[in-house]
């Protein structure tokens, strides 16, 4: 399932890019914690529209009991176990703080003035969504 899967960051004209397979590594030797998800992330950029429902899929086939991959309070791979968690009225996730972030695999120039926000929605929908489907 990580296969392909990134996290990015985009600071002025840059966009660094990680693969979850770096990260992992990068967190190996973190020990799991519980972490408490920040109100902030309901209100944070989510998947773009047409994703909405693959995604709501992957949400409520999460596994809790695999920590995430949290950075800087960002967090860097377990948005879908997150949402689950919120949505179950959990606010604390397992989770491994990796405390020094290695590079990133990529890094691409970042044009703003080209980039179109397709985002129709923030975590806040999405857990909505999901904790509706769990109480089916």
């Amino acid at each position: 399932m990580i296969n392909n899967c990134t996290f990015a960051l985009i600071i002025e004209e840059y966009e660094y890019i990680w693969e979850v397979k770096t990260l992992l590594t990068a967190a190996k030797k973190s020990s799991t914690v519980n972490w408490t998800i920040p109100e902030s992330f309901l209100l944070e950029w989510s998947w773009e529209e047409e994703d909405v429902a693959t995604h709501v899929e992957r949400c409520l086939e999460a596994d809790l009991s695999y920590p995430i991959l949290v950075w800087d309070d960002k967090i860097l791979d377990g948005s879908h176990r997150a949402v689950k968690a919120l949505a179950l009225g959990q606010s604390e996730v397992k989770a491994k703080v990796i405390r020094d972030i290695p590079a990133p695999d990529k890094i691409l120039d970042f044009d703003s003035s080209n980039y179109e926000d397709n985002t129709k929605h923030n975590f806040k929908d999405i857990v909505e969504i999901v904790k509706a489907k769990l109480s089916l």
